[in-house]
């Protein structure tokens, strides 16, 4: 019990009871010290009966110096500490490479025909469609002939014309000669004069030529007559080749004028069982690309089909678009299944080189070099190529000579690397300095409600 709390003492008459007992009044404190709240109130102590603690014995403190603790020690592990450092590995391994190319190109049909008009006028009618299957000479469409017609009745009757022209010239032609053969005659016998004679011979000369100019005239007129029936028969339109309609640009009613260029009506292909892929292969590998190589590829409207090709020849005159030059290389591609159309976009890989039982690292162990720099036995590599391996936990260099590469795996022809070995190829963190050096250890939850609990009272 505190003093404060205890009675006040009243003194008493030797050998007598005391009247009217007084007990003493508790001091009163200022009022300054009445409305000022102590440290006591403010932590939730007042009005306890347990006697006043030092402050580093209340748990309160010392759950604020763990906070800070914790706080201190995350700032620490994250901006300055040091972390484990492991080494990520793959094994060196023998095995198949398969050196290849990948292009983008178009597929076509092998041998397409583009049929158009020679003959300006009105489409009468067209009689095919779209994907229809067609035989050489058969009608596509024809072109009004009404005018063409008229044309060639003109033309005969032109022959005609020139005909008789003809015949009369071959008369007067005859007359002429008869009397010149008489008159050379009479010359002879001395009764006609030479003047005469010459005038006779003038004469047949001019029938000649007369006769000469008919039988050319006759020969015009024949000539135009056969181009119009030519021009006649090309107004029919008909299919050069056996194939399929691919394209139909032409609707019946329509002018076409065949002047300074054929206008196109159809597109047809031969057969498209056979077609042809033009792969743009970039400049850099174009060189591993040859003649009967194989290739395979897939096109958007079949994903998950894989087709196949030959590479048939290599062009060598150079496609250049935006600065990129390009080659192309013509593949042979079988459409028994009729699957692939014209026009559609392949993805494929030419497989240029395979390699059996070759010793292969990953390309990411070439691309390795330590951040500290280059470590002992990282001279001397004749190819100027090195791979990394551990030693005692620290990488070390063994310098190696390349061969041929698909992308992932790259050969090695020279060098200290056996199969199995673990070469570097990358720098991890450890589990445990991952959790240092991104968020502070993690508490118990329940451990954290108990210690963040407060005992009453203090």
């Amino acid at each position: 019990m505190d003093q404060e709390d205890s009675p006040v003492a009243v003194a008493t008459p030797p050998g007598g009871i005391a009247r009217n007992p007084v007990r003493a009044r508790p001091v009163r404190e200022p009022r300054d010290a009445r409305e000022t709240p102590d440290i006591a109130t403010t932590l939730g102590l007042a009005g306890s009966a347990a006697p006043r603690q030092r402050f580093w014995r209340r748990p309160k403190f010392w759950i604020i110096g763990a906070v800070i603790a914790i706080g201190a020690a995350t700032y620490y592990f994250m901006r300055g500490a040091p972390l484990p450092v492991q080494y990520s590995t793959v094994n060196a391994r023998r095995g198949d490479l398969a050196v290849s190319v990948t292009a983008t190109g178009t597929l076509a049909p092998l041998d397409t025909v583009i049929v158009g008009t020679e003959v300006s006028g009105v489409i009468d009618a067209v009689a095919v469609d779209y994907n229809d299957r067609v035989h050489k000479g058969e009608t596509l469409a024809v072109v009004n002939t009404d005018l063409l017609r008229a044309q060639i009745s003109q033309s005969r009757a032109a022959i005609g014309a020139a005909v008789a022209a003809r015949q009369q010239t071959a008369a007067t032609l005859a007359q002429a000669r008869d009397q010149g053969a008489r008159a050379e005659a009479l010359f002879k016998a001395a009764v006609m004069s030479a003047q005469d004679v010459a005038t006779t011979r003038g004469d047949l000369g001019r029938a000649l030529a007369a006769d000469s100019s008919a039988s050319a005239q006759v020969d015009v007129a024949t000539a135009a007559l056969q181009v119009q029936l030519t021009t006649l028969q090309k107004a029919t339109i008909r299919a050069p080749i056996d194939g399929i309609v691919l394209e139909r640009q032409v609707e019946p009613g329509r002018t076409v004028a065949a002047t300074f260029q054929t206008p196109v009506l159809f597109v047809l292909a031969a057969d498209l069982r056979h077609m042809t892929l033009a792969l743009n292969v970039d400049e850099a590998d174009i060189g591993q690309v040859k003649a009967g190589e194989r290739a395979d590829f897939t096109v958007d409207a079949y994903p998950d089909h894989v087709f196949t090709g030959t590479v048939r020849t290599v062009h060598n005159a150079a496609i250049m678009v935006e600065g990129v030059v390009t080659y192309q290389a013509i593949l042979d591609v079988a459409n028994d299944d009729l699957l692939l159309r014209p026009g559609m976009t392949a993805a494929a890989t030419v497989k240029t080189t395979a390699l059996h039982d070759a010793l292969l690292v990953p390309n990411a162990a070439l691309r390795f070099t330590p951040a500290e720099g280059p470590a002992a036995g990282a001279t001397g590599a004749p190819s100027g190529h090195r791979v990394w391996t551990l030693k005692k936990g620290s990488p070390s260099a063994i310098p190696v000579s390349i061969g041929l590469s698909d992308g992932l795996w790259t050969q090695l022809t020279a060098g200290a690397v056996e199969p199995g070995m673990q070469l570097v190829t990358g720098i991890a963190l450890a589990k445990n300095a991952n959790h240092a050096g991104s968020a502070p250890p993690r508490t118990d939850s329940s451990r954290t409600k108990m210690s963040l609990r407060m005992p009453r009272g203090g």
